[in-house]
């Protein structure tokens, strides 16, 4: 089972695997990095609506979040350009960065589904 614990780790990993987006230099300058900040803002709101119990926060939240990482999924990171990453060596670490995208907006759209049908408990423990 995965618990909300297992999300935030999800996303702290993207968030981390974006640590390619955090090489510094001009990544503050980036989509990406504007996407990362705001993904930290809105998961520390989606905990704050989910122990609330608010549903309609939180389902607002998860619909920002799987916005956010729909978008930071076809963002490149700031370090693959920064370390000149070309070829067949970009498009292994683009897919590695992409899936683990994709395993985060899964888990929130498993966390949404249970807001949709009122199981904030659930959504919290997913």
């Amino acid at each position: 089972m995965v618990t909300v614990k297992k999300i935030l780790s999800g996303v702290v990993l993207a968030m981390g695997v974006s640590g390619y987006a955090a090489a510094h230099g001009h990544c503050g300058e980036t989509a990406l990095h504007e996407d990362m900040e705001n993904l930290k803002s809105e998961l520390k709101s989606l905990s704050f609506d989910l122990r609330g119990k608010d549903a309609a926060a939180a389902s607002s939240r998860v619909d920002s979040i799987l916005a956010i990482l729909k978008d930071a999924r076809e963002e490149t990171p700031y370090k693959f350009t920064d370390e000149g990453v070309t070829g067949e060596a970009l498009v292994s670490k683009m897919a590695e960065y992409q899936s683990v995208i994709d395993e985060g907006i899964e888990v929130f759209m498993s966390v949404d589904q249970a807001i949709e049908v009122n199981d904030i408990g659930q959504a919290g423990s997913l």
